[in-house]
């Protein structure tokens, strides 16, 4: 009995794409409740918002530190090892994180769980991502990072639920042993490529061998030719950073990371003490957040698919200033309702597209080195965004004026998502037929 064509199996890489679903889902529990934690920590202890936020940086550092090293590695031995040894770590970071009493082992904690949350992060899951994926890539990478606001919507509640009836340890701990469950059978799913089963990104069959006329007409179109987004061509990380389209998205990246970063680890107190919102109805616009995020993923993975993924980015963040300006001056319940919605929305979106845009532009072969150096120009933005905030905050009294200044950097990440052009062939791509 002969076996089925290879282009009319299941595709495997929905598989991965599920792992990245779950990954993500992991991910959320940690990075979104943390802002939950800031209240009645600080009730506890007695520590300024600074001090509370300052970990969020420490990671962001880490983040940095650890994006060229974590690409070489991913590139190098495959995600699913990556990945196994950052859900360990980020459990366990979770664990340790509702044992602390002192400000030593908080940070210590957070510190540990972001190496984790590294590790077992976007970065990875967009490699994997890319790696199955070229046609459909933006679209899968949508549907992966779903998982995120899933956990914003399911997770965070039932947090902030633990939280008040049992305490804030009891939650870290009980997170910690979830992500371990969810986590580890996770990374079981992985496989490093479409072609090491047998198979073609997007589950395609291969293309014929082109004809000798057709050889040649694409020899000779090269050499003034600009990557078209079918991320045929793959540069390696030098010849990328040599690009504006590289340190445009870097940049745009970077500004967007310092107040998304903020947003993720402000809000609840902003909510609380700002707004004067219960921590049942903050919980509740966390999760409006979360459901339109969804819609706004989806959305842009079949946007992505379609048209210029950096005019849609760009789109994407002048519409979270726009929501940003919105939470600044909020009084009550529904412009902040009406912020998560549009934040919610235009954050989704961007998701798929950031990483995306970047295999689009530079490729599978070098991918995770490319992405890693990216995040290497961004991260240091996302350090400084809690730590600047707690501390204006402070000084301030309230988070105003410092969501203002907020706002005026993803507008100015829209612009530069704006300005982002194809990247011209390398030479060295020029010489030859590019490499599929």
């Amino acid at each position: 009995m002969t076996s089925k064509p290879a282009e009319r199996r299941f595709f495997y890489g929905w598989w991965i794409v599920g792992s990245g679903f779950l990954a993500q889902l992991i991910l959320g529990i940690a990075s979104q409740a943390f802002t939950t934690y800031m209240v009645p920590m600080g009730r506890e202890f007695g520590w300024s918002k600074a001090a509370l936020s300052g970990p969020r940086s420490v990671v962001g550092a880490e983040t940095a530190l650890l994006g060229p090293v974590q690409g070489y590695l991913v590139d190098r031995v495959g995600p699913r090892m990556v990945m196994g040894i950052g859900v360990f770590l980020l459990g366990l970071g979770m664990v340790l994180f509702g044992l602390v009493t002192n400000m030593w082992q908080y940070y210590a904690a957070n510190i540990l769980g972001g190496v984790g949350s590294s590790l077992c992060g976007l970065l990875v899951v967009s490699t994997a991502i890319n790696t199955w994926f070229r046609r459909k890539r933006t679209m899968a990478m949508a549907v992966a990072t779903i998982g995120f606001s899933v956990a914003g919507i399911l997770a965070v509640p039932l947090i902030v639920w633990v939280q008040t009836s049992f305490g804030w340890r009891a939650a870290a701990i009980i997170s910690g042993l979830a992500i371990w469950l969810i986590g580890i059978p996770t990374t079981a799913l992985l496989r490093p490529s479409p072609e090491a089963m047998g198979m073609h990104p997007d589950g395609e069959a291969p293309a014929p061998p082109p004809s000798p006329e057709a050889r040649a007409a694409a020899a000779a179109a090269s050499t003034t030719a600009r990557v078209s987004g079918a991320g045929m061509l793959d540069f390696d990380a030098r010849e990328a950073m040599h690009t504006s389209a590289f340190w445009l998205i870097g940049m745009g990246s970077g500004l967007y990371i310092l107040v998304q970063s903020a947003i993720f680890v402000h809000l609840f107190p902003h909510l609380e003490e700002g707004v004067g919102m219960s921590r049942g109805t903050a919980a509740t616009a966390l999760m409006v957040m979360n459901i339109v995020n969804i819609g706004g993923r989806l959305a842009g993975g079949w946007l992505g698919d379609r048209y210029a993924k950096h005019i849609t980015l760009a789109i994407g963040s002048v519409g979270s200033g726009v929501a940003v300006l919105l939470l600044a001056f909020a009084t009550s319940t529904t412009p902040v309702l009406i912020f998560a919605a549009l934040y919610g929305l235009c954050w989704g979106v961007r998701v798929p597209l950031v990483n995306s845009v970047a295999g689009e532009f530079f490729g599978r072969t070098s991918y995770g080195k490319i992405l890693g150096t990216l995040q290497l120009i961004a991260a240091p933005l996302g350090i400084v965004g809690p730590l600047a905030t707690g501390y204006a905050a402070d000084v301030q009294g309230n988070y105003r004026d410092v969501l203002v200044v907020l706002a005026v950097m993803v507008l100015l990440s829209g612009v530069m998502f704006f300005l982002v052009r194809p990247p011209a062939v390398p030479a060295r791509l020029r010489q030859g037929t590019p490499s599929a």
